[in-house]
């Protein structure tokens, strides 16, 4: 059986190997698809998890977010970090957590997460520039959109270093190595998957057309055209590493967003100059409870 027959096989099937997320996330993955959740019920949800309660107020009270108050009430931290930001940062540490006791990736996890962090301070950077609605929105599917990497390389780890290598040595990007040798991405696996779970359009479709951006239904394609764009800028600014040896962006990306040149080296110099600040949010969101 092919990997792509395999991979939608263990996807589809009820009873199936894939990582078992915590009680917590489902509760989140809810909240994020309900406009009415409020502040409150959003801190509920939370504060049912403790070791994930510590890490937000540490958060709260990082270098990353400067506050000059000591935060010390998850309602706070919520203001602090924001609404979907600290769902998005919820979600991923849930993930993260069901996947970090697994030994022998043929990628650094870490070094994922890190990534993923640095592209969504990017684009919501870069939406605060040409799309301010959606700057709030944007950080979820940004953190997570690299999702289906972590399943390649959790089930597939000698034929994903074999997609790997062969990116590096033909200079390729990953996508379309991934295509080349497994006739799926994984972008369209972060969908598949996140479909699964139950998340909800406004992250499932984002992260499906990350490298595909124009292909995106009209609603989320320029979503989808950041997260594109800030991939690129944060591949640039060497924060983490996405296992991508080559960084690419579509044609014209900055004119299709509405950015320019300067904007965007003003985007690269301010992932450089928070690396402290976005290593400490690493360090926090990563530490085992």
């Amino acid at each position: 059986m092919k990997i792509k027959e395999r991979i939608l096989e263990m996807v589809q099937k009820r009873e199936s190997d894939l990582p078992t997320l915590p009680a917590v996330v489902d509760n989140l993955i809810r909240a994020a698809s309900d406009e009415k959740t409020t502040t409150e019920a959003l801190a509920k949800i939370i504060s049912y998890d403790l070791g994930m309660t510590n890490k937000l107020l540490k958060l709260a009270n990082s270098i990353y977010y400067a506050q000059k108050n000591k935060v010390d009430t998850v309602k706070r931290a919520i203001s602090v970090i924001g609404f979907d930001e600290i769902i998005a940062i919820a979600l991923g540490m849930g993930i993260l957590s069901s996947v970090s006791e697994i030994s022998g990736l043929s990628l650094d996890m870490k070094a994922l997460w890190m990534h993923g962090i640095g592209v969504a301070t990017a684009s919501k950077q870069i939406a605060k520039q040409t799309h301010p609605g959606i700057a709030g929105k944007i950080f979820i599917p940004a953190l997570l959109h690299d999702m289906g990497k972590v399943i390649f390389s959790i089930y597939f780890k000698k034929e994903y270093n074999e997609v790997r290598q062969y990116a590096l040595e033909n200079r390729r990007p990953l996508y379309l190595s991934e295509n080349s040798l497994f006739k799926l991405d994984h972008a369209a696996l972060s969908a598949l998957l996140m479909t699964r779970w139950n998340f909800p359009a406004s992250i499932i479709l984002p992260c499906r057309f990350h490298h595909a951006p124009e292909s995106a239904p009209v609603k989320y394609r320029h979503h989808a055209m950041i997260i594109n764009l800030a991939d690129y800028l944060t591949q640039k600014a060497q924060l983490g590493h996405s296992g991508n040896p080559v960084p690419v962006t579509i044609k014209n990306a900055p004119q299709k967003i509405g950015i320019n040149e300067s904007a965007m080296m003003k985007i690269i110099e301010l992932l450089k100059a928070q690396e402290p600040q976005i290593k400490e949010f690493f360090k926090i969101t990563t530490a085992v409870n």
